[in-house]
C-alpha cells in the first residue's frame, strides 16, 4: 500500500517526536466541547504535548487507519467514554518503516 503525503507526513513527525521517548506510544484524543459553534476536536499527543499542530492541515483520522491497516502503526489500547460517544483515546505504537 502506497502512503498519501499527509501519511507521510504523520509518520515523519511521528518518528521525530518519539526519538528521546522510552516509548515509541502516541495517543489519539477525541473531544466535543458540548456547544456550538464548536465541534468534535482531534489530536494527537505524545507524552502529553499536543502534535498534530505540525501535521498537514487536512489530516483525519482515516490517515491513521491507513497507516495501520499498512502495518506502520498497531492499535495498543482504546478507551471510549460510556457517556459521551464523541470521546475517547486510542493508544498506537509506531513501527519504522
Amino acid at each position: 500500500m502506497e502512503l498519501t503525503y499527509t501519511q507521510l507526513k504523520i509518520v515523519e513527525q511521528l518518528l521525530s517526536a518519539l526519538a528521546g521517548e522510552p516509548s515509541r506510544e502516541f495517543t489519539y484524543v477525541t473531544e466535543w466541547l458540548g456547544y456550538l459553534p464548536f465541534g468534535q476536536y482531534h489530536w494527537i499527543e505524545v507524552a502529553g504535548q499536543d502534535l498534530s499542530t505540525t501535521f498537514p492541515t487536512e489530516w483525519q483520522f482515516s490517515d491513521l487507519e491507513a497507516l495501520e491497516r499498512a502495518g506502520h502503526l498497531c492499535r495498543v489500547s482504546e478507551w471510549q467514554n460510556p457517556n459521551d460517544e464523541l470521546h475517547r483515546r486510542i493508544i498506537y505504537e509506531i513501527r519504522k518503516i
